[in-house]
């Protein structure tokens, strides 16, 4: 029963819908975590960002778009193109906030985090390009057996 509910989730996700899924369920984690935690080194780094909105509101556009990720996960191939969108925004902001504090010298560490957000967003691109021309038909919809 358990084998089956597994493979019926896998044949509707595909590695598309999982990559989109699971990136957007660490990012309403992360989300969260800016809500709830200071943290003294994201505080410093994200201060190019953090004077246009709280890091409230910042831990909220994480949330909302690990949400549209999941959301986008569960669509198929070619209508979902707006959750890699949504998945790689918070890697950008956060990406340019750390290099700006960096240059400017309000967090001369944060050059070393850089590379983190550049590589999550880099395997975001990937995903979405070699998955791209991938026809996805869910047995939820078709009512049989078949994959693609």
């Amino acid at each position: 029963m358990l084998r089956a509910a597994r493979a019926r989730l896998w044949r509707h996700l595909g590695w598309r819908g999982l990559a989109l899924a699971g990136i957007g369920a660490c990012w309403t984690v992360y989300g969260t975590g800016l809500i709830v935690t200071r943290r003294a080194g994201v505080t410093a780094a994200t201060e190019p960002v953090t004077g246009l909105m709280c890091m409230e509101a910042w831990g909220a556009v994480w949330i909302t778009c690990g949400v549209l990720g999941l959301l986008a996960g569960a669509r198929r191939p070619g209508r979902d193109l707006w959750g890699f969108a949504a998945v790689a925004l918070p890697t950008i902001v956060w990406g340019v906030a750390y290099s700006a504090a960096a240059v400017r010298g309000d967090y001369a560490p944060g050059w070393a985090s850089v590379p983190l957000f550049v590589a999550v967003l880099l395997l975001v691109v990937i995903v979405a390009a070699l998955t791209g021309g991938q026809r996805r038909i869910c047995t939820c919809e078709r009512g049989d057996t078949g994959g693609r």
